[in-house]
Formats: C-alpha cells, sequence, structure tokens
C-alpha cells in the first residue's frame, strides 16, 4: 500500500501536497459550481434513500482524485454564502486566512482534551476569551471561556452551571422531577428548552416569560412568573435571556433583569444567586460598536443608520451584568463551523462542573492545563478557537464594525425601497438589525396597509400567507436553477407583533460582506422584477407543498 498517496511523508509538513489534493477536488465539482449565482448547479429532485442503497464500499483502495469524482455529485445545490445574492439564513462567507488556519493546523490533528496533545494551542482559546472579555467589560483574569460544539453547546453549559450553582447535590444524587424552573423568552431560541430537556430538568419547567410589543420580556410579568414558583417550594434555576433574537433582534433588558435577581435573592434569602445567561450567539458581534466613535462616524455611516446602530450598541452593551453568554463565530464572526465559545464571568461559576479540578488562572502553566477534566466534550478540535482568533485579529474592532454597518445600510436600503413597492407591505421598518421581513400582497389586498390586513378573517390572512409561501418556493426553485442571481426565503411561523396572526413573512437575510450598497441596488432591480412576474404568473405556478424550503429553525413547538 502506498501509504504517501493518503498520509503524505512524516518528514514534511505536507502543505504542498494538501493544496494538490485541494486543486483536483476543486477540479472534480467544476461542473457544479457556478459562482456568480447563490447555489451551485444540481438537479432539484433527489431522495436519499434511492442514492444511499446502491452504496457499496470499496474493497481495495482508491486513488484520492477517484474519490473526488465519486463524492463530487453531492456538491450540487450548495448554497454559495460569500455570493452576496445569498441571503437565507444566518450563516456567513468564510474569512479565508482562518479557514487558511485551521486547514493548517487540522494537518497535525491537534486535541484540545489538554495541551501535551496540542502544544500551545490552547493559548488561542484564552487569547479569544481575553478580547471578548475586555468587549464585555468583563474582568478577564476573573472570566472562563470554552469551544463547544455550537449555540446549543453554549447553553446547555450555562444551564448546567445555574443547576450547579443552585442544588450542588445533583451531581451525585440526580435531578428531582418538577423541582427546579428556568426562565426563558416567550422569543428565545427553541434550544433553550431542549437543553432543560438534555439535562433532565424538563421542558415544562423552562417557563416562557411574556414579551412586550418590543419582543422584550415583561418585568412585571417576570418577577410574579418567578415569586409564584419559588413560594410552591420549587428551585429557581436562573434565566436564559435573548441578546439578540435571530430575526426580531430582540434584547431582553438585562440590567433590569440582573436588578430584580439582586431583589429576589434578598426577598427570599437565597444562599445562591440564580443564573443569568445571555443567548448572544447573534447579537455579540455589535460589542465592538462600544469601540467605535459615533461622534467621528470614521466608517461614513449615514445619520439615520447610526442612530440604529448606536441603539443596538447601547443594549448589547448590558451583556456586562450577565454571569454568562454564548458566542457564535460561525455566525457574525465569519469563521467555518463550528466556532461556538461559552464564557463566564466568575471562573469560580466554571469550575461547578468539576469542583475538584479548580485552579486559579496564574496557576497555569505548559503541562498542567487539561479542559478535559470540566469540558463538556473530552475531545474538542482546536478549529474554533484557531478559527476565532485569527478573524478577530485579521479584521480587528475597525473591520468588524465597518463589514456590520456595511451589512446594516445595505438591509435599510432593502427595506426602504420595498417599501415603495405597493404589492409590498415591509413588517419591519424600524428594526435596528439585519433581517428584512416582508409580505407581498396579492392583486384584490393591494390598497391594503398592514393595519388593514390584521383585521382580515382567518381565511384570509391563510391566504395571504399561502401566496408568500408559493413565492418564496418560486424563488428557491429559480435560485437553484441559475435563472435569478439572490435567493431569500419565507418564514412560515412568523406571526405579526402583538397579534395571534401567522402571517409567515418573506425573509431577506444577508450576511455576505460583499452587500455593499451599489451590489444591493442591482439586486433590488432583479428582486422587484421577480415580484411583478409572479403576480402576473402566480395562477400558472405549480405549487409543490414548500418543497424547496428550508425549515424555520427559530420555530418552538411545545
Amino acid at each position: 500500500m502506498k501509504l504517501n498517496k493518503y498520509f503524505g511523508s512524516y518528514k514534511k509538513s505536507n502543505v504542498s501536497y494538501l493544496l494538490k489534493l485541494i486543486k483536483q477536488y476543486e477540479a472534480s465539482i467544476a461542473e457544479y459550481t457556478n459562482y456568480e449565482y447563490p447555489f451551485f448547479k444540481g438537479i432539484q429532485d433527489f431522495h436519499y434513500i434511492d442514492y444511499i442503497k446502491n452504496c457499496e464500499l470499496n474493497y481495495e483502495q482508491m486513488e484520492p482524485n477517484e474519490v473526488f469524482k465519486y463524492i463530487s455529485p453531492l456538491y450540487q445545490n450548495i448554497p454559495n454564502w460569500i455570493n452576496p445574492g445569498t441571503m437565507i439564513n444566518v450563516i456567513p462567507p468564510v474569512n479565508l486566512a482562518s479557514l487558511a488556519g485551521v486547514c493548517f493546523t487540522n494537518i497535525f490533528n491537534p486535541n484540545f482534551a489538554e495541551d501535551h496533545y496540542c502544544g500551545k494551542l490552547l493559548t488561542a482559546e484564552l487569547e479569544v476569551t481575553k478580547y471578548l472579555s475586555d468587549l464585555l467589560q468583563w474582568e478577564w483574569e476573573k472570566a472562563h471561556g470554552i469551544f463547544t460544539f455550537g449555540g446549543k453547546g453554549t447553553n446547555l453549559y450555562a444551564t448546567k452551571i445555574a443547576l450547579n450553582k443552585a442544588d450542588p447535590d445533583n451531581m451525585n444524587n440526580g435531578v428531582t422531577a418538577d423541582k427546579y424552573f428556568m426562565i426563558t423568552s416567550a422569543k428565545a431560541h427553541p434550544c433553550h428548552y431542549e437543553v432543560c430537556n438534555w439535562l433532565g430538568i424538563g421542558i415544562s419547567n423552562c417557563i416562557e416569560a411574556p414579551c412586550d410589543e418590543n419582543d422584550c420580556i415583561i418585568m412585571d410579568s417576570l418577577e410574579k412568573i418567578i415569586c409564584e414558583n419559588i413560594e410552591k417550594g420549587r428551585t429557581f434555576l436562573g434565566y436564559n435571556i435573548n441578546g439578540c433574537s435571530t430575526v426580531e433582534y430582540a434584547i431582553d433588558p438585562i440590567k433590569k433583569i440582573y436588578d430584580l435577581n439582586k431583589k429576589i435573592v434578598n426577598k427570599y434569602e437565597l444562599k445562591y444567586v440564580p443564573h443569568i445567561h445571555v443567548d448572544a450567539v447573534l447579537g455579540w458581534v455589535w460589542l465592538f460598536f462600544n469601540k467605535y466613535d459615533f461622534k467621528a462616524n470614521p466608517s461614513a455611516f449615514s445619520k439615520s443608520d447610526l442612530i440604529k446602530i448606536k441603539s443596538l450598541a447601547e443594549k448589547v452593551s448590558e451583556m456586562k451584568y450577565a454571569d454568562s453568554v454564548g458566542i457564535d463565530f460561525h455566525k457574525t464572526g465569519f469563521c467555518p463551523y463550528t466556532s461556538s465559545i461559552f464564557l463566564v464571568k466568575n471562573r469560580h461559576d466554571y469550575f461547578t462542573l468539576n469542583p475538584k479540578k479548580y485552579i486559579e488562572y496564574a496557576d497555569y502553566y505548559w503541562g498542567n492545563y487539561a479542559p478535559f477534566e470540566t469540558s463538556l466534550e473530552l475531545t474538542r478540535a482546536s478549529s474554533g478557537a484557531i478559527a476565532a482568533l485569527i478573524s478577530l485579529k485579521t479584521l480587528g474592532i475597525k473591520g468588524y464594525c465597518e463589514i456590520i454597518g456595511t451589512l446594516f445600510s445595505s438591509s435599510e436600503y432593502f427595506r426602504k425601497q420595498l417599501a415603495r413597492n405597493p404589492f409590498v407591505e415591509v413588517i419591519n421598518k424600524d428594526t435596528e438589525g439585519l433581517a428584512t421581513l416582508f409580505i407581498i400582497k396579492p392583486p384584490k389586498y393591494k390598497d391594503k396597509n398592514l393595519d388593514d390586513i390584521k383585521t382580515l378573517n382567518e381565511s384570509q390572512i391563510s391566504e395571504i400567507k399561502n401566496y408568500n409561501i408559493k413565492y418564496g418556493e418560486y424563488i428557491k426553485k429559480l435560485g437553484l436553477e441559475n435563472k435569478v442571481s439572490f435567493t431569500y426565503t419565507s418564514s412560515r411561523s412568523y406571526v405579526l407583533k402583538g397579534t395571534n396572526i401567522k402571517i409567515g413573512a418573506l425573509k431577506i437575510y444577508p450576511l455576505s460582506v460583499f452587500l455593499t450598497r451599489n451590489v444591493a441596488k442591482r439586486l433590488l432591480k432583479e428582486m422587484v422584477k421577480s415580484i411583478d412576474n409572479f403576480i402576473q404568473e402566480e395562477t400558472q405556478i405549480k405549487f409543490s407543498e414548500n418543497k424547496y424550503l428550508p425549515d424555520d429553525m427559530v420555530y418552538k413547538e411545545k
């Protein structure tokens, strides 16, 4: 067996051979690539079982290039996130410097279980933790950070720590049914319930706090819920709140929750402090604007854009009052999957995961740092920390502000221009976020505004919703066929603020760094044309029951 063909040589780095293999890989998928469009080429009708049932593992070795050709059809229809017209969800193009660092590092297959298995690379995780702690206005020497498998992982860490702080005995004795309760927002991510399920706390014990018209927790209702449950003899674990929701960009009043938490501790003479976690996997990036000179405005954002950017940055700055936050670099950090980090303000909280292994930061030295003794995973990849550090250093504070600010400005342009179309109703005109939500009005509803639509009956609402789902499917299909240079989707679960009306909505979610104002103008013309064409051709378009639409990952079904 010619080992060099698969493993290179143990006498060299093998980078040259790796690059050669990557070039071969690129050539093997060339027939499916079309970088000017949001999707690679491909056949849309595909049944997994029909493909898998014909697959058999070969007995003899295969040439790498033969394997690349074999696997290349699986690259059909892959979204091209770097294309500015790809506006489906919170998935970014990858900072190539980060990717290069990850690829090169993975040649050596370091394991972040402990430093003996990865040299000094664990320093990258500690360095990222310091930078983020500084942005959060925490004392970095007292903080702790750990990269994990994703946003659900960051919330799992937070909820487990909350459980350990409130009931240390659970580590030996397990959890007791209906003994505990955790607070989340009615507008929070569904994984908040899922982690309570995974930890045995129970989905029903993850209690929703109602939200106001801005999708933020109502404080009076929150206090009432907490007090009622404590007075029933239940153990209050803490809060898992929004640090910027996916679509609405809702940020809960963190400082008010912090103050309420102190009040609850004093009122009930709790021997522990319930844990405050901010699910900031998306919104963390606005922390960079705490360093932005809004008076000088070096990036020359418009006055109206600057007002919204500053408002959001001020809300995000309240994360300093949290006990922990979750951050996804593979969202607004422009890093490859997965690059999630869980950060805790007080390292003593983190070491409730394994109190016997507590170690002061000052006592870390190479040879005695073993994260596996406390981390959720024993084996951990280096990729998240390496990618995040390289992205932070290459882009810097100024670069992140410029990229995120430009994306916001382009989003504002979409909203303002779409609102001029008589067949379009923009739902979130006042948002401070990147997502644009809108509906296309069937011709007979053309003269109705959003307030009028709220008064329609269930049948009429359903008609408008299905009309927009059909348009979303229409656009996705055209995108897959490379007939349009943009794509966005339909959020079928969207409920109009302040109502129970499930109108759904079309959702534009731009995250390509190349979406400048000029590119946005070009894409807008194409969008408007597609809307006009759809309205004219709608009755002739076959409806295929959402076949091409992705599921809403933010949909909660309890």
